[in-house]
Parts: C-alpha cells; structure tokens; sequence
C-alpha cells in the first residue's frame, strides 16, 4: 500500500497541471503562455536543481569535487573553440577572392 502512496505522490500533481493545462487549452484557445514558461525556467528549473541534489544524498565535498572537473572541462571545451574559430577565420583571410564570391550570401 505504501508504494501506491509514493505513486500518488509523484503522479498526482503531474496530471493536475497537465489537465489544468488541457482546461485552459480548450476554454481559451489564445492563452498567453509566457507567463509559465518564465514561471517554469525561473523558478521551477532551479527548485527541480536543488531538490535533485539534496534528495540524493550529495555531500558538499563530492558536489564540489564534480563542479571543478566541470568548469575544467568547460574551459577546455572554450580553449579549443576558440582554436577553431581562428582557424577558420585565418582560413577564410587566406582563400581566393572568387570563393569568397562564390560562398557568399550575394551569389545565392
């Protein structure tokens, strides 16, 4: 019985918005939605975060061990994007003026 509870915990409030959803849908066809998508991205997004990381048991030191190889790894991914976006620009400088031409948005 207790795990039907859980269930119920989890699946109740999920088809309340969908139907609440499904409601306003269908009352008014022309519902501005911009208020829960700001609503979702500012306030739901990061509560979902932080829930996901006190729920599982996360210690301070593994969540700031895991956050260094994250920024390592994003400034690595930066360092060789902007290798990239040299070359491609020193490649561009160096091409013959007809593929220019031939590449650009104008020919077509």
């Amino acid at each position: 019985m207790e795990i039907y509870l859980k269930l119920f915990e989890v699946l109740f409030p999920v088809f309340l918005i969908v139907g609440l959803g499904y409601h306003l849908g269908k009352k008014n066809p022309d519902f501005d939605t911009s208020f829960i998508t700001t609503y979702a991205g500012n306030f739901g997004t990061p509560a979902l975060v932080i829930f996901a990381i006190t729920a599982g048991g996360v210690t301070f030191e593994l969540f700031s061990e895991y956050f260094g190889y994250a920024i390592i790894l994003l400034t690595l991914f930066g360092i060789v994007g902007l290798i990239f976006l040299v070359l491609n620009f020193i490649s561009y400088c160096f091409t013959p003026l007809y593929f220019k031409y031939f590449f650009s948005k104008k020919s077509l």
